[in-house]
């Protein structure tokens, strides 16, 4: 039996970056270290470039994150053995920042996936032999401002033309499992996210494991294999604003150990709290984790009636609809305010119709993307 464990996003950065400095995993990991130290494979997402200089890019829409390169130590320490890049935080130091983390990972001698100098390198699949099976690795990263190119470094994307490619090529008879770094914090995944993952095991993916959402999603057992739509933290300080509470479910996560045998993929949740009431991660006591585990269950239920799916995503953009209006217009948040309170809307359904032509086909997104692009490449020089 092969067993597998898989870790959501780490971010080595506050008060436990001193921990991660002097590979103190015990302070990290605590009682967690034995499942990590005991899989035949054991995968983490570093939220967070390794770095000795900070290089920061321009982005938009989230924090620029950077840490120590000391901080592999904790990793290493933690015998973690490969570390997932395909993330939106990635390339928050630029190319160089990219390219120490992955140099600081090698030379503890862990392995790399989803990044890399370039698209090719990003989109090489990790392949190992465990107990005389194959083992690929796969994985992708929503399109933000951490994305790989021809011409440049950084994370894997989403693509599921890349996707099909891949999975023909290094499938065969191995064991192969998809990470995808995407989602927004909200309790269930998005219906597209939904189709997106099913659509890889109907292709061959043994399982499909996701993260970005800074709260656990549910699972759900679809023919026979195991998607997980989001872990939530593994380790994450709340970086903000120290006086205000951490969003929903911020410190809860749960591990994703998957053991396989004869072509059979079990799947097993690790409950834990994160950065509290210590830092790091630290296995739930018992109440704790069948009242998660119930919870989890139930959402879980859920994904199974796609019109409760439409109708909690709809609701859910409900929310965020000035906020996005706001940004896609260029309104100030005293404008965005405005639209919150007085319902007041400064924009028209023909400002609305040309905004949803463009934004929903394929080609003007394509076009737009070429076009911003360039301007942001032309700002940044």
């Amino acid at each position: 039996m092969i067993q597998i464990l898989i870790g959501g996003d780490v971010c080595p950065m506050g008060s436990v970056e001193r921990f991660f400095i002097e590979g103190d995993a015990l302070a990290i990991f605590h009682d967690l270290l034995d499942e990590i130290s005991n899989a035949d494979l054991s995968v983490v997402n570093i939220e967070c470039p390794l770095v000795s200089k900070k290089t920061p890019i321009n982005k938009a829409g989230g924090a620029v994150l950077g840490a120590s390169v000391g901080c592999i130590r904790g990793f290493a320490a933690a015998k973690w053995s490969l570390m997932n890049l395909a993330n939106n935080h990635s390339f928050d130091q630029g190319a160089n920042g990219l390219s120490e983390t992955i140099q600081a990972i090698r030379q503890e001698g862990m392995g790399v996936v989803g990044a890399g100098s370039d698209i090719h390198e990003a989109n090489t699949p990790f392949v190992c032999q465990i107990d005389g099976q194959r083992v690929v690795i796969y994985s992708m990263a929503e399109r933000e401002f951490s994305i790989a190119s021809e011409r440049s470094a950084g994370a894997n994307p989403l693509d599921l033309i890349n996707f099909t490619e891949v999975i023909r090529l290094f499938k065969k008879d191995g064991v192969f499992v998809v990470l995808l770094h995407g989602g927004i914090d909200f309790p269930y995944p998005s219906p597209e996210m939904v189709r997106r993952c099913r659509f890889m095991v109907n292709m061959g993916a043994d399982a499909v494991i996701c993260s970005h959402p800074h709260r656990p999603l549910p699972w759900e057992i679809y023919r026979g294999r195991p998607i997980v739509y989001g872990m939530g933290n593994l380790v994450f300080e709340e970086l903000r604003n120290p006086l205000r509470n951490p969003p929903p479910g911020w410190h809860d996560g749960y591990l994703v150990k998957l053991s396989i045998a004869e072509g059979i993929v079990d799947f097993l949740p690790i409950p834990y709290f994160q950065c509290r009431p210590v830092l790091g991660a630290v296995r739930m006591d018992d109440v704790s984790k069948q009242q998660f585990i119930t919870d989890m269950l139930k959402r879980s239920k859920k994904l199974e009636d796609s019109a409760f799916l439409d109708l909690e995503w709809i609701s859910r953009c409900e929310e965020c609809h000035s906020q996005y209006i706001s940004y896609l217009f260029g309104y100030n948040k005293w404008v965005r305010k405005m639209i919150q309170l007085l319902r007041y809307t400064p924009y028209s359904d023909e400002d609305v119709l040309r905004s949803l032509l463009l934004s929903q086909c394929e080609t003007h997104i394509e076009v737009l993307n070429t076009i911003f692009r360039k301007v942001r490449n032309r700002c940044s020089n």
